[in-house]
């Protein structure tokens, strides 16, 4: 009877046991469980931070790029109209009988070699680093992915023309035009005078108008001007593409002081 007592006194105790051990490790689990969501949530939270900073700064760099191809697209299409104005007069016996000297659309002609130069710190970081993996929008992601190539092709196409500029058209140039003259039509430079005064050698400009290898000069490099815009043009509207999508990816944000605010670490 005493045997029959202690085991049933056994088994309440084993069960009682078994139940307070089976809470215990559910206690655990979802303890468990539950640090894992809020470490989950935390690194997404850090990862969404790092995707908005890097993002604004992108969109920082592009406003600056931004300036650049503008600056470089104008001067290309000044080129281009200056091209076209010395080809309506270039021929075997003409004559330069317009209101417009001759030595200040030449100037536009011999510094013609204008190329873009994109500030790419953060495209190359975001590039290299692997960055482009945090940011969870696809079409943002492809698009700046895409970019490297698209700025390396202008940046190519640009020093190939360049080259030709300076190993073919402006040693054509110091021999048949006084490039001395055209000194003083425009100032580049803020610290320094670009007039370096007339040249005193005696030369018959006219001579060049009626020159056959100088018409195909302007004819080349209109057609290299013109690919060069045509494919900073593409570019501008990807740059516009990417600020557009970033700025509904965050509304919140003043991005007429994005500069400030990443600097400051604030983005609100």
């Amino acid at each position: 009877m005493r045997f029959k007592r202690f085991n049933k006194f056994m088994n309440l105790n084993t069960k009682n046991y078994l139940r307070y051990a089976v809470g215990e490790i559910l206690l655990v689990v979802v303890g468990i469980l539950i640090a894992l969501q809020v470490n989950n949530w935390n690194e997404e939270r850090k990862l969404k931070l790092s995707e908005k900073k890097v993002l604004l700064s992108f969109y920082n760099e592009v406003s600056n790029n931004l300036n650049s191809l503008k600056t470089s697209i104008d001067e290309k299409k000044t080129i281009i109209k200056i091209n076209k104005e010395i080809l309506n007069k270039t021929s075997p016996n003409s004559d330069w009988n317009s209101n417009v000297k001759l030595d200040s659309l030449m100037y536009y002609f011999t510094v013609s070699g204008w190329i873009y130069v994109s500030d790419n710190g953060v495209l190359n970081e975001l590039v290299n680093s692997g960055q482009l993996n945090i940011i969870e929008n696809n079409k943002i992601k492809s698009l700046i992915a895409s970019l490297p190539q698209q700025i390396n092709q202008i940046t190519e196409e640009d020093r190939l023309y360049r080259d030709d500029l300076h190993q073919y058209f402006l040693p054509f140039l110091g021999k048949n035009y006084r490039l001395r003259n055209i000194t003083s039509y425009r100032e580049l430079y803020a610290y320094n005078k670009s007039d370096l005064g007339n040249s005193k050698h005696e030369l018959n400009d006219i001579k060049i108008i009626n020159s056959l290898e100088f018409e195909n000069m302007l004819t080349i490099q209109a057609i290299w001007i013109k690919f060069s815009i045509e494919m900073c043009e593409n570019l501008r509207i990807k740059y516009l593409s990417l600020q557009d999508l970033i700025e509904k990816k965050y509304p919140e944000v003043n991005f007429n002081e994005v500069s400030q605010n990443i600097e400051s670490g604030f983005w609100g």
